[in-house]
C-alpha cells in the first residue's frame, strides 16, 4: 500500500482530485495568494514523490464551479455558475499548453456536464427564464424535461441529442470503459433511487405501467458518429429489470462490469458480471443471506468491483471479502464506519463529527498484520493499492 499525504498544513486551500494513475496523481489546488484567488493544476510524481505545476491561474471569479476531467495527455475544465453559458478549457498534462480556451452559450441553465474524452463534451440544460418560450416549444416537440448538447472541442461544433435514452439521463449516469483496447461507453438509466422503485413495486396493483431500469453499451466512436449524423444511437442492452425488481451499477475491474440485482418478490440479491470484451454475462456472487446466517450488512466499492461483508459483534466491526477479496479481519468499531480495504490487509474506516457550522472528518488505517492504527484529519481517496489523503 501506498499513502500519499497530499495536505497543506501551512495555506488554507482547496483540493480536487482529478486523476490517480500508478505514476502520476493529478489534483487542482485553489487558493488565495497576495489578495486574488490563484488556481494550479499540479502533477505528483509517484516515483520521485516530487510535484510540479502544470498550470496556474488568476481566477477572476472564484464563485464558479469547476468540473475536471482527466485523460491521457490532457485535463479537460469546465467553469460554470449554473446559467445559460460555461468555459472550457483543455490542458496539455505535459506542457501545460491551453489547447482550448472557449466560452460556450446554451439554451437554458447548465445542470450537468460529463466529458466522454479530451475532444467531446456532453452539456445538459433545464428550462429557465430568459429561455422559457423556446423551452415550452422544445419539449412540446420532443417531450425531453432538458436539452442535451455535444460539443466538439476541436471544431467548435455543437450537436443535439435526439435520443431519449440520453435526454433523460445526467452525466453520472455516463462511464466509459475499454472494450478490446477501445473506448465504450456504458449508459445506465435508473428509475428513481432504490426506496422510490420498492415503493413503485409495492404499489405496482395501482400502476397501468411498467417502471424499469436499463443498462446499455456502445462504442465511443458510434456514438459520436450517430449523434454528428442526427441519428438515434446504436447500443446493446446489457440489463434490463422491471418493476418487480432493481439494477444498480457496483463497478469494474480489468476484466468485468458488475451490477448488483434485487429481485423484489424472492429478496433474492446477487452481484451479476458483464466480461468487458466479450460482453458474456454470468453471476459473480450471491448477497443472499440464509436463515441460520448472523445479521449482515454488505458493501459494494465501486472502485474496483469488491463486495465486502460486514457483521458487528459488540464493539468490532467484523469484514470478509466475498467479491474480488479474500479478507477476512476485523477493526474498532468506534474508528467509524468501513470504506475500503486494500491489498486484503489495510482496512479503512471513516468518521465525521458535525454540528450546525462545521464538519470534520477522519480516516483511519487499521493493518490487519500487525493490528496497528493511523489517525488523519483529512479526506481520503482509495485507488486500488493508494490511499490520497487532502
Amino acid at each position: 500500500m501506498t499513502v500519499v499525504d497530499m495536505r497543506n498544513f501551512f495555506t488554507d486551500c482547496q483540493v480536487h482530485l482529478i486523476e490517480i494513475s500508478e505514476s502520476k496523481i493529478y489534483y487542482a489546488e485553489q487558493k488565495e495568494e497576495e489578495g486574488h484567488e490563484s488556481l494550479f493544476l499540479l502533477e505528483y510524481d509517484r516515483e520521485t514523490k516530487t510535484e510540479r505545476i502544470v498550470a496556474n491561474y488568476i481566477l477572476s471569479n472564484p464563485s464558479y464551479r469547476r468540473h475536471y476531467f482527466g485523460f491521457e495527455r490532457e485535463i479537460v475544465m469546465v467553469m460554470e455558475k449554473g446559467d445559460e453559458q460555461a468555459w472550457v478549457l483543455r490542458v496539455d498534462k505535459q506542457t501545460g499548453e491551453e489547447k482550448n480556451m472557449a466560452q460556450i452559450h446554451f439554451i437554458g441553465d447548465l445542470a450537468d456536464c460529463k466529458a466522454l474524452d479530451a475532444e467531446h463534451i456532453l452539456f445538459f440544460t433545464v428550462p429557465n427564464n430568459e429561455h422559457a418560450h423556446l423551452f415550452e416549444e422544445y419539449q412540446s416537440l420532443t417531450g425531453f424535461p432538458q436539452i442535451v448538447y455535444l460539443y466538439d472541442l476541436k471544431t467548435e461544433r455543437y450537436y443535439y441529442l435526439k435520443d431519449p435514452r440520453f435526454c433523460y439521463a445526467t452525466g453520472s449516469q455516463i462511464l466509459l470503459y475499454q472494450h478490446e483496447d477501445e473506448p465504450w461507453l456504458l449508459l445506465m438509466m435508473p428509475f428513481g433511487t432504490e426506496q422510490e422503485k420498492e415503493m413503485f413495486y409495492e404499489n405496482r396493483a395501482s400502476l397501468d405501467y411498467e417502471v424499469s431500469d436499463h443498462v446499455w453499451t456502445c462504442p465511443l466512436q458510434g456514438f459520436l458518429e450517430d449523434v454528428g449524423q442526427g441519428r438515434e444511437v446504436c447500443m446493446t442492452l446489457l440489463f434490463q429489470s422491471g418493476t418487480d425488481g432493481l439494477l444498480r451499477y457496483a463497478g469494474m475491474d480489468e476484466q468485468n462490469l458488475y451490477f448488483r440485482a434485487r429481485h423484489f418478490p424472492s429478496e433474492d440479491q446477487r452481484i451479476c458480471m458483464v466480461n468487458r470484451n466479450t460482453l458474456q454475462k454470468d453471476v459473480a456472487v450471491m448477497l443472499n443471506l440464509l436463515e441460520e446466517d448472523e445479521p449482515a450488512n454488505f458493501l459494494i466499492d465501486t472502485t474496483g468491483g469488491q463486495v465486502y461483508r460486514i457483521t458487528q459483534h459488540g464493539d468490532q466491526c467484523n469484514i470478509e471479502g466475498v467479491l474480488n477479496s479474500r479478507v477476512k479481519g476485523a477493526y474498532a468499531a468506534d474508528l467509524g464506519d468501513f470504506i475500503a480495504c486494500v491489498e486484503d490487509r489495510f482496512l479503512i474506516a471513516r468518521y465525521v463529527l458535525s454540528d450546525d457550522s462545521d464538519s470534520f472528518e477522519f480516516n483511519f488505517i487499521f493493518d490487519l498484520l500487525t493490528q496497528e492504527k493511523q489517525s488523519f484529519e483529512s479526506r481520503c481517496a482509495v485507488s486500488r493499492d493508494t490511499v490520497v489523503l487532502y
